[in-house]
């Protein structure tokens, strides 16, 4: 894995796994909302930042959540960010960071909930039973 610097909060990083090249990020659960919170995000040239866009050279991300005595990881590939909005398309401007709501989260608003499902194909959840 090699670190990434510009979004070193969120324990990001980039690694080679045989299907090519994967985003990490560990997600932050917050204190008022359900779910967890991942950054996302490129530095331009400029010093902005931008949403990675669907020419990102990554094929997907693997966003780890853990909360209390839950764990699991969310393996999104590139097709599913650009579905979900996150990824930069013409279609869309793109998320510089979104909530993830794994299977453990309960009691969600209507919004929340739709995020959930569109989610679930994506998510792992690996809490030891």
């Amino acid at each position: 894995m090699t670190p990434e610097a510009q979004s070193s909060d969120y324990e990001s990083g980039i690694v080679l796994l045989e299907s090519g090249l994967w985003r990490l990020r560990t997600a932050r659960i917050t204190p008022t909302k359900p779910g967890a919170f991942v950054a996302l995000w490129r530095r331009l040239d400029d010093g902005a930042t931008a949403p990675f866009g669907v020419d990102d050279r990554a094929v997907g991300l693997h966003v780890f959540v853990e909360e209390l005595d839950h764990f699991g990881v969310f393996q999104f590939t590139a097709a599913q960010l650009a579905s979900l909005g996150i990824s930069q398309t013409r279609q869309a401007p793109g998320k510089r960071g979104f909530r993830v709501y794994p299977s453990w989260c309960k009691g969600l608003n209507r919004q929340a909930a739709r995020s959930q499902k569109a989610q679930c194909l994506a998510f792992h959840d690996l809490t030891a039973r």
